[in-house]
């Protein structure tokens, strides 16, 4: 298999990225922000953004001598969250998100931001700072030189994070979980790979996980963020749809908060293992697919609604709690943010009409808005495709995606929802033409 490792051509900022991500969380009006509950319990939250960064080169020929400086970043999507819906409530219809995990909001943003960026660059007399034609294949591409990080507050759950989990448990729980059995969550029936449940097992490394890490909570079968990530890092951000219309969109760097500088070395490795090497095999995937192995980069920026951030109720000694609302924001949008619970949109009442309470990132959403870039691109409509059938017609990415999930491929076990879940129809199209 092809790999593609980032190199350090040119200087990132890493600090410069969180920062820009944090300041721009901070901006955002304060009743989006964690606050104390009614009984006085403090509220924490884990945040994640994709920032985009073109150079500034010496030769306009020779980007191995650029730099990036704060004015060439563009911070194109935010998502706050660490919630996920259990297996037993997903939608048929695509109207409530599944996984309301702050990496994987911020990438369903920055796929809509895409999208969204194709219409202006159309509308543009074919114009952008960020994406060009590629004349060979006619697919949309990133300019040269641009790149794509992704910061999150903390280590994403699931393997790159179990070792973190293990240093910070108390003795006894920590004992409990190293020494539970990690057991598969597919019947015994099936000769299928193992994946375990949330955190069970620490000495298990490599295996794939669901959410959530709580034993006590319904099971979901939302897998990892850590798991999610390591598929970007072969299939791209894109998606299936958006592929037909972009080659893939490869993550450069990914910026990681709250880690320990004694420690950044070991956690390092346990991120490279979780998003890179466990993906090593002799599998050759369909061009234009291939392993991009990101840079990992930690930063010293504090994020402060992170749980190390947000102390105990002074008067109660009421431990922080995780906040149940998830925010998206998605940069040259109107309006940019927008609030979330349950994975619909918070406020709404789900005896309204799908429209009124699905949000702008869920699946039938994406989907509405996939159908208007073909018709704003030019492309006949195939409006009467449902979503599952539209995912399908990207030939090359469900190659890739079989290659990568399947039965000898790296990440074999794969929970997937499928067609239960995705035998829908657009509602209606989201941008103006």
């Amino acid at each position: 298999m092809m790999e593609d490792k980032a190199e350090d051509k040119t200087s990132i900022d890493t600090d410069a990225i969180a920062q820009l991500c944090i300041s721009t969380y901070l901006g955002l009006p304060k009743s989006f922000h964690p606050v104390p509950r009614s009984n006085g319990t403090p509220q924490w939250c884990i945040l994640a953004g994709i920032v985009l960064s073109k150079p500034t080169a010496v030769s306009s020929n020779d980007l191995s001598s650029s730099f990036t400086d704060p004015d060439s970043l563009k911070c194109i999507s935010l998502g706050t969250g660490t919630k996920c819906l259990p297996e037993a409530k997903l939608p048929p219809n695509g109207d409530i998100l599944h996984d309301s995990h702050a990496e994987v909001l911020a990438r369903r943003g920055a796929i809509r931001w895409f999208y969204e960026e194709i219409v202006r660059w159309k509308q543009g007399q074919e114009s952008s700072d960020w994406i060009e034609r590629d004349e060979e294949d006619g697919l949309l591409r990133l300019k040269r030189g641009v790149q794509v990080h992704m910061y999150v507050s903390t280590l994403p759950c699931g393997d790159a994070s179990t070792l973190l989990l293990s240093f910070s448990q108390d003795p006894a729980m920590a004992e409990r979980k190293e020494t539970s059995r990690l057991a598969s969550l597919y019947p015994t029936s099936e000769a299928k790979p193992t994946v375990g449940r949330g955190r069970d097992d620490y000495s298990a490394l490599g295996v794939l996980r669901t959410k959530p890490g709580r034993a006590d909570s319904p099971p979901t079968i939302s897998m990892s963020c850590s798991d999610k990530i390591a598929s970007w890092t072969l299939l791209g951000l894109q998606g299936a749809l958006l592929s037909q219309f972009m080659q893939p969109v490869y993550l450069n760097t990914l910026i990681f908060g709250e880690v320990e500088p004694g420690l950044e070395p070991t956690f390092a490795k346990e991120c490279e293992r979780a998003f890179a090497t466990r993906l090593h095999s002799d599998i050759e995937f369909s061009h234009p697919f291939h392993q991009h192995e990101p840079r990992i980069a930690f930063t010293s920026v504090l994020f402060p609604s992170s749980r190390s951030q947000t102390g105990n109720n002074p008067i109660t000694g009421a431990s922080p709690v995780s906040k149940s609302e998830s925010i998206t924001w998605i940069a040259d949008t109107n309006p940019p943010i927008e609030a979330l619970v349950d994975g619909r949109k918070r406020g709404s009442s789900m005896k309204a009409k799908p429209i009124a309470y699905r949000s702008r990132i869920s699946k039938a959403a994406l989907f509405d808005l996939y159908l208007n870039v073909e018709s704003v691109m030019g492309i006949n409509q195939l409006a009467q495709l449902t979503y599952y059938e539209a995912k399908q017609m990207a030939v090359r990415y469900q190659d890739a995606k079989k290659s990568l999930r399947g039965k000898s491929g790296p990440l074999a076990g794969w929970m997937i929802s499928g067609h239960r879940w995705e035998g829908f129809n657009a509602l209606q199209p989201s941008v103006d033409k």
